[in-house]
């Protein structure tokens, strides 16, 4: 079974949406996810397929999941994650385009927010 890992970048940035959802500017977060192959897009959409947590137990909420062009990063929406914080993301149900589910020892990682700003484009959503 080939393996594949996923990298965390945290970033908190000032989302522009027409989302159906309300939230205002300052709320809200964006956490990038790289993985090493392109992945498919069976359930990469559900929100329930990502767990994200604040020093290892409080739970973020996550609002909406966006896909990068060439499907090796998503984007993952979520409540506001204060900086200097350590987070836990785990990520099940996915699998990479060859149909090669992410291994238990891969699906979860850790980050830590410093709060670097910066902008995406090129985002899919269902």
């Amino acid at each position: 079974m080939k393996i594949f890992k996923i990298f965390i970048l945290f970033a908190f940035v000032v989302i522009y949406s027409n989302a159906s959802y309300c939230q205002q500017q300052s709320d809200t977060s964006k956490v990038l996810v790289t993985f090493t192959e392109p992945m498919s897009h069976d359930g990469i959409f559900d929100i329930n397929n990502y767990q994200i947590y604040k020093d290892g137990s409080t739970p973020i909420k996550i609002y909406k999941v966006g896909i990068a062009k060439g499907d090796k990063v998503i984007v993952l929406f979520t409540e506001k994650q204060p900086p200097n914080t350590s987070y836990k993301i785990i990520i099940n149900n996915l699998k990479d385009k060859s149909g090669n589910l992410i291994s238990e020892s891969h699906k979860m990682a850790l980050y830590y927010n410093k709060s670097a700003i910066f902008s995406l484009s090129h985002l899919h959503y269902p």
